[in-house]
Order: structure tokens, then C-alpha cells, then sequence
């Protein structure tokens, strides 16, 4: 996908691991599942949401500082860094049509940090790992089906192959993603729209 600086593709137990533990880490995206880690602690919504989002904050944090060769390209400079001027916008008219139960600060808060925590992990890394051995249509397969796996593992009620319109539209999305980072490199395009979406149907 990308120039690397390795002299040998990672082995394939190597990608086996990364796709375990794509799925490991996953579980840990704020607000996916209804008993999730923060109602561990609390059975208070805010609470548990928040939680969750500084966690994954934290936890995404150490995943950038220990894949700086990834994010040379994940984000690098270029044309789609203005394409961020959109959810800004949206994130200051979100206050007035909001309707959610959570407070609108926390809401935005959590969706950003849930937003790069999931694009991140699966568009950003899981799919630099697979860059390194397989074909560019066997990382856009691979990155596709897992996003599509996790929705449906973790969301049965929503995304369950059983509720056929909302399971392939979530793996068409993921092979949309995948392809647009394997196309533009970056991450730039996919965080901005993802993250726009969120504040303009909030």
C-alpha cells in the first residue's frame, strides 16, 4: 500500500494477531455495546459514556505514540487536511438542533474521540498491517469483512447478517472506507466525513 522500511512482510501469525487484536480493542469503542466497560462502574448513561471515551482516549493516544511509522503516511500532509473545516462548522451549529439525552459537550467529545478511535484502529492500522503482505484488494477484503464482522458481533440486534439491509450497507461501507484509504493514503477524508456525520444528524 505504502513504502516501508522492512525488508521482510510481517509473517502471517503477525497478521492473525493484529486481527485478533483489532477485535480485542474494538469491544473498548465508547458506547458500542450497552453493558460496556463503563457500566462496570456505573449504570449512569453520562458516566459510563464518558468513561469509556477517556479510555479509549487514552489507550489511542499510546497507539499513536507506538506506530509513528504508520502515522507518517496515516497523516501525512495534504489537500484533504481542509476537509476538517466541515465538522468544525457543523460542531459549532450542533448546539442548535441537538436533541440527545447526553449533554452536547460530552456528545461531542465522545464521537470524536469514538470517531478516531474506529478509524483509526481499522483503516488506520489494522489496514497498514495487512499492507504489509497481502495484495491492495486483499487489504481493502480483509479491512471490510473484519469492520463487517465487528458490527455484526457487537451489534447482533443492529447488524446481524439476519438484518440483511443494515449488514451489507455496513460492508459496503467498509469497502468504501477501506478503498478511499488505500486511494488517498491518509486518514484526513475518512475522519472528517465520519465525524461530520455525527454532528450533522445528532
Amino acid at each position: 500500500m505504502e513504502p516501508e522500511d522492512r525488508s521482510q512482510p510481517l509473517p502471517w501469525w503477525a497478521l492473525l494477531l493484529a486481527a485478533v487484536a483489532w477485535f480485542a480493542l474494538w469491544y473498548l469503542t465508547p458506547g458500542l455495546l450497552s453493558d460496556g466497560v463503563g457500566h462496570l462502574f456505573t449504570d449512569e448513561l453520562a458516566v459510563s459514556v464518558l468513561i469509556e471515551t477517556v479510555l479509549a482516549a487514552v489507550l489511542a493516544v499510546v497507539l499513536v505514540l507506538t506506530h509513528r511509522r504508520y502515522n507518517r503516511v496515516l497523516f501525512a500532509r495534504s489537500w484533504s487536511l481542509w476537509l476538517y473545516v466541515l465538522p468544525a462548522v457543523l460542531a459549532i451549529a450542533l448546539p442548535f438542533h441537538y436533541e440527545l439525552i447526553l449533554p452536547v459537550f460530552l456528545y461531542m467529545v465522545w464521537k470524536t474521540v469514538s470517531v478516531f478511535w474506529q478509524d483509526y484502529l481499522t483503516f488506520g492500522l489494522l489496514q497498514s498491517y495487512l499492507g504489509e503482505r497481502l495484495p491492495v484488494w486483499g487489504v481493502i477484503v480483509a479491512s471490510a469483512v473484519i469492520f463487517w464482522i465487528g458490527h455484526a458481533l457487537f451489534i447482533p440486534d443492529r447488524f446481524a447478517p439476519t438484518n440483511w439491509l443494515p449488514s451489507l450497507a455496513i460492508l459496503a461501507l467498509g469497502f468504501a472506507l477501506a478503498s478511499l484509504r488505500v486511494w488517498l493514503k491518509s486518514l484526513h477524508l475518512i475522519l472528517a466525513l465520519h465525524l461530520s456525520f455525527y454532528f450533522a444528524f445528532a
